[in-house]
């Protein structure tokens, strides 16, 4: 960092309209807005185990949406049911009766039209099998596993084995046969390989189809009951497709990705709690939005708001929440980020790994901010990135990460197959199994990329575009009162204490205090009150993470060098001007999270960290004059600040100072060190050779320097020898 240049750049911008850097390298100035293509689709969430009016409750829920999957002519809407274990129910058991209703449910006609889906991403067994079964479709990541559907229940009738053969011969999902299979440890299913392909079937129909068909082989299927992962399922034909995450889902069925975020608020109603992240990003403000989340959590709410306002700080934290955040189960809780003003670096990473994304239109995206990130840490946090949060969601990594890290080119990129359009680095792109059926245009920008709310909608990445907090509670019909976990009433009194306005009347509050302590005899109310007001400064920029005990060290270094440079060796100013240069840039340090800037947003704060502290001055010396003029003369007030002496009304030479030499006189106001003394019936410019000298203390002239007279107070053993010589 070459500092004069740094310096050309802060107090330039002082005295004309501060620029504001739109795009940070950002060369797509009209992005083409994504299409959402694809038949209209819903998720909605299967909790486990099915109990008690859950089934009643998911009917419901389908019922309230069919206009919307019937919404477009010609065109078979596609209805997913994701399949999600409550926690919260424990180990229990899926009611056959209740299951075996909803599997009814979803094969009969008031689904005509509609293509069900069941997506298991994670282990579904016991009755809740058969639920699946009565899908037209069954999907799993390719770890989960289904079955057995005997879990719960190991003794199985023949009401069971009847219930099982009809949904599947309903729907013909899969055959009857491996639905038994699924279920029954004592029946006999076979693989038949024939002239016309493979068939499951009863081993007692086996001689019945030798009639018919020409038998190649018989592979009899054991162990029973099955249990199969996605993999295994799909070479036995129950999966046609296996996906990991909802990403993967819409992909595979074609589509809109949106459109599979399971919605709770169709399910029973939203319970929202707002939640404030704002400021400089730390590990104290890291902990505290994690454990209000949990609380808030913890009381039920579905619908977590994550109000984020901040320019960054401290990417490792941000990573920390972001995968956090990754990894609650968007069916049980949706989280979506609100960016009414700026996420700036590596807040940007936070506002993206929520579930959805909402920002103002003018609202700032990514781009530079309190973290200075080299080359060598944003390929640490691209990794990071990568591995945790891209892959949990299902997304590319890219563009997120383009956000904050130097240097990194990203390119619009069309599939040829599906017209689908990603942003990728080449980075990503070589590491694609299928980045050959992706065709690469042009480039999006160069980063940090810092874009706007309107850009960002543009390329992708927020769902909704709102003018404030009212237009998200419309925007997602969330109930008139939102439950707001707000920080204690010290955690609020520190975020007021910490903003700039209130920071910088501290600053002059303490300023003025001193003043008044400076003219004030003896230690005063001028003295409390500085203290108070500074050491409130230095805590609220220490709790609020811009500060810490350098800044403190360097403030108490500076005062004092001045309080030596004042009461107790006076001199060329040396220690004056150094200690005034300590306290400026001790305060100038505690107003920001960087010590040299390094980037054009750590120096527009620079600028209003340093204008801060000229104002505050311009005000002390303001406020310093008017206290010097109006509190001698308040009542009850006059003994606060002394009130000044009335100058001599002629004015002895210079040359004849000398005269005065060894001459006693009375001080008129505060020698520290420099004050007024009245001197054979005149008031003279006096300069104090020793310590402080108070108002009305007798003193002796001892040197003459210059236009003013060095003195020194003269003591009672001294006034004793005087008289009696």
């Amino acid at each position: 960092m070459r500092w004069p240049r740094v310096f050309r750049r802060c107090f330039a911008g002082w005295f004309g309209p501060l620029a504001v850097v739109a795009a940070g390298g950002f060369a797509c100035a009209r992005a083409e807005e994504r299409a959402e293509v694809g038949p209209p689709a819903v998720s909605v969430a299967v909790r486990l185990p099915i109990t008690g009016t859950r089934d009643t409750e998911v009917e419901a829920t389908i019922l309230r949406q069919l206009d919307q999957l019937r919404g477009r002519p010609g065109e078979r809407g596609v209805l997913v049911l994701q399949f999600t274990a409550d926690e919260a129910e424990g180990p229990l058991a899926s009611d056959f009766g209740r299951s075996l209703e909803l599997a009814r449910f979803l094969s009969d006609g008031r689904l005509d039209g509609v293509k069900t889906v069941a997506f298991i991403p994670e282990d579904v067994k016991g009755h809740a099998v058969l639920v699946a079964l009565g899908c037209e479709e069954i999907v799993m990541a390719p770890e989960a596993v289904l079955g057995p559907a005997n879990a719960d229940e190991p003794d199985v009738d023949e009401a069971m084995r009847a219930a099982y053969a009809q949904i599947a011969a309903r729907r013909k999902t899969l055959p009857p046969a491996l639905a038994l299979a699924l279920l029954d440890p004592a029946a006999k299913v076979v693989r038949v390989s024939t002239d016309d392909g493979e068939q499951y079937i009863e081993e007692k129909d086996l001689e019945a189809l030798k009639k018919d068909r020409a038998v190649l082989d018989v592979e009899q299927l054991a162990p029973l009951p099955l249990a199969v992962t996605g993999r295994r399922g799909r070479e036995l034909g129950i999966v046609r497709l296996l996906a990991r995450t909802p990403a993967d889902l819409a992909r595979g069925l074609g589509v809109a990705e949106r459109a599979l975020q399971a919605d709770l608020s169709i399910e029973g109603g939203w319970k929202a709690t707002q939640i404030v992240l704002s400021g400089p990003i730390t590990a104290d403000a890291v902990a505290r939005a994690r454990s209000r989340m949990d609380e808030a959590i913890a009381g039920g709410s579905n619908f977590l708001c994550l109000r984020i306002d901040s320019p960054g700080g401290e990417p490792e934290q941000s990573l920390v929440l972001a995968n956090w955040l990754a990894r609650l189960d968007p069916v049980r809780v949706r989280t979506v980020a609100f960016v009414p003003r700026e996420a700036r670096a590596d807040a940007a990473l936070v506002a993206l790994a929520c579930d959805e994304l909402v920002m103002a239109p003018t609202a700032v995206l990514g781009g530079e901010g309190a973290a200075t990130i080299d080359e060598r840490q944003g390929d640490a946090i691209a990794v990071a990135w990568r591995e945790g949060v891209a892959k949990k969601r299902g997304r590319a990594w890219s563009l997120p990460v383009a956000l904050l890290k130097p240097g990194m080119i990203v390119h619009r990129a069309v599939q040829e197959a599906t017209g689908r359009i990603e942003y990728f680095s080449d980075e990503e792109l070589l590491t694609r199994e299928d980045r050959d059926g992706w065709k690469i245009g042009g480039k999006v920008g160069t980063g940090p990329i810092q874009l706007n709310g309107r850009t960002a909608e543009s390329l992708g990445l927020t769902t909704h575009l709102v003018d404030g907090f009212p237009g998200l509670v419309r925007t997602y019909g969330l109930p008139a009162e939102i439950a707001t976990v707000e920080p204690g009433w010290a955690d609020r009194l520190l975020d007021a204490l910490a903003s700039p306005g209130v920071a910088w009347l501290l600053l002059l509050i303490g300023g003025a205090g001193l003043y008044i302590e400076l003219h004030t005899p003896g230690v005063g109310l001028g003295g409390f009150v500085s203290m108070v007001a500074f050491i409130i400064y230095f805590w609220s920029q220490y709790l609020h993470g811009t500060s810490g005990w350098l800044e403190v060290m360097l403030f108490l270094a500076g005062l004092f060098c001045l309080a030596a440079e004042i009461f107790v060796l006076p001199g060329f100013g040396v220690l004056g001007l150094g200690g005034g240069l300590l306290v400026i840039a001790s305060l100038v340090l505690a107003s920001q999270s960087f010590v040299l800037p390094a980037n054009d947003y750590q120096i527009r704060q620079l600028q209003w960290s340093l204008l801060g502290i000229l104002a505050a001055a311009v005000g002390v010396a303001l406020l310093g004059v008017l206290l010097r003029r109006l509190l001698p003369r308040a009542p009850g007030l006059r003994h606060v600040l002394l009130e000044p002496p009335a100058e001599a009304e002629d004015r002895i030479e210079s040359d004849e100072l000398d005269a005065l030499l060894g001459i006693e006189g009375t001080t008129t106001t505060r020698l520290a060190p420099a004050g007024k003394a009245r001197i054979g019936g005149r008031v003279h410019e006096v300069v104090s050779g020793g310590p402080l000298i108070e108002p009305g203390q007798a003193i002796r002239v001892v040197e003459v320097r210059g236009s003013r007279l060095v003195v020194q107070p003269i003591l009672e053993a001294d006034s004793g020898r005087g008289a009696g010589t």
